[in-house]
């Protein structure tokens, strides 16, 4: 091999070496991008977390325009004034599956759709009753299980307020739902109805709506179905957007609820799913968590904030 051959071999080489490094060097760069941001990502994750933890999720809550704070603090959504005549009928689906189908025929029977709210227990245990409550346009919330309920609980020796708990049981039971019906909840009711300021703002941060009632059927007191027919439809508190609450697996609520939902028709109400009642934007409660249309208007240079019903 010539000199010329030997200079022409190194040089060739050289030029591979090069090329190498400047791969190896592209390479770590991409790779340091992705683990950069990775690390970003987990740490954007964690400290949303704990914003919403720690009080933060106010402002998410807020910000996507539901205002949940009144002079009584933080309340839920317990009616609704839409401008129009309609009524939700809830249910309150507890241990086991009794009552449930008979619910589910009644309410079709009569051309009704209404809101069931579920925990990831449920679901997991009867995912074929859940699926048929999706299919046939029933709304499904989330009812927080009672390990949700406690004050301090331990996870892996590590303490773990009510607020992580709730935060994890909401994410799961989402998760839960989503892979059964393809569909995503956003409705949110405690065990008991105990809701405190820093329930609504876990809840409202992660995208929930927390709603409870204004009319109780106190169908779990097993006084009769015509005491339930009674507790319903002559409510003092049964007003146009009232949500009613029921519960799925006690003794007469089947038997009041055709005549329930009878009685509703003759007054003129609708009788509807909470998702196609609740002002989903742009909204306040009042003091008794009554909810309003909160709009926008433009006055002169000024922008100002005006409550209206929507017709």
């Amino acid at each position: 091999m010539d000199m010329s051959e030997k200079v022409i071999n190194r040089s060739e080489k050289g030029r591979k070496r090069k090329r190498l490094f400047s791969h190896a060097a592209e390479n770590g760069i991409f790779w340091m991008v992705i683990f950069l941001g990775t690390l970003g990502v987990l740490s954007l994750f964690s400290a949303g977390r704990q914003a919403i933890q720690t009080g933060g999720g106010k402002v998410r809550a807020l910000a996507e325009g539901r205002s949940h704070k009144t002079a009584e603090g933080f309340l839920p959504i317990c009616s609704v004034d839409n401008g129009r005549r309609q009524a939700a009928l809830t249910f309150e689906v507890g241990k086991g599956i009794d009552g449930v189908r008979e619910i589910l025929s009644i309410l079709e029977a009569n051309q009704v759709k209404a809101s069931f709210f579920v925990n990831e227990t449920w679901a997991k245990a009867y995912p074929q009753e859940v699926r048929e409550m999706a299919g046939k346009g029933h709304d499904l919330g989330c009812l927080e299980g009672q390990g949700a309920s406690a004050e301090i609980s331990s996870h892996q020796n590590q303490p773990v307020s009510k607020v992580s708990l709730l935060q994890q049981e909401l994410m799961e039971a989402g998760q839960c739902i989503f892979q059964i019906t393809g569909q995503e909840m956003e409705l949110f009711r405690p065990v008991s109805g105990s809701l405190d300021d820093d329930k609504i703002i876990a809840a409202c941060g992660m995208g929930y709506y927390p709603v409870l009632w204004d009319v109780d059927s106190q169908d779990w007191k097993d006084y009769g179905a015509a005491q339930i027919v009674t507790q319903v439809l002559e409510n003092p508190d049964l007003k146009d957007g009232s949500i009613v609450r029921f519960h799925c697996g006690v003794k007469y609520t089947p038997e009041a609820l055709a005549e329930i939902i009878t009685g509703f028709k003759e007054q003129g109400y609708d009788l509807v799913p909470l998702s196609e009642m609740v002002i989903q934007e742009k909204y306040h409660l009042d003091e008794e968590g009554r909810q309003e249309a909160r709009v926008t208007v433009q006055v002169g240079l000024r922008t100002c904030c005006a409550d209206r019903m929507i017709n």
